[in-house]
C-alpha cells in the first residue's frame, strides 16, 4: 500500500533537538578532540597532563556553538538557560497549516 501522508517541510529540520549545523558541529568537535587526544604524546606541565585538557576545551567548541546559535543571537541568555533548565511539557496543538491536506482524497477501502 502507498504511504500517502504529506511531508511537512515547513518546519526546521532537526535531529535530536538539535539542527542539522549544531549536530554536525557537536560530532566534528568530538571526533576531532579525540583523534586528537590519541595522536598527542602526553605533555607534562606541573605534573599535569595537558592534552586531556586541550581535547574537553576542544570538545566543549561545539556544545558552546549549539547554545550561541539557539536563538540566532546572544542576547537572550535568559531564554538559553531557561530552555536548558526549565522543565517542559509539550502537548500537540492543531495544525498550523490545515490546507497542506487534501480535502477531497479517496480513502482506501480496507476489507475484512
Amino acid at each position: 500500500m502507498e504511504d500517502i501522508t504529506p511531508l511537512n517541510l515547513e518546519d526546521s529540520p532537526k535531529l535530536f533537538g538539535l539542527r542539522y549545523d549544531q549536530l554536525i558541529t557537536v560530532l566534528v568537535s568530538m571526533m576531532i578532540s579525540t583523534q586528537l587526544y590519541s595522536w598527542m604524546d602526553p605533555v607534562k606541565i606541573g605534573g599535569h597532563e595537558i592534552r586531556l585538557y586541550v581535547s574537553i576545551f576542544i570538545f566543549m567548541i561545539g556544545p558552546v556553538y549549539c547554545l550561541v546559535s539557539m536563538n540566532n543571537g546572544v542576547s537572550n541568555w535568559e531564554a538559553i538557560v531557561n530552555h536548558y533548565i526549565a522543565p517542559s511539557v509539550y502537548i500537540p496543538g492543531p495544525d498550523p497549516n490545515p490546507t497542506r491536506f487534501l480535502i477531497d482524497e479517496e480513502l482506501v477501502d480496507f476489507c475484512e
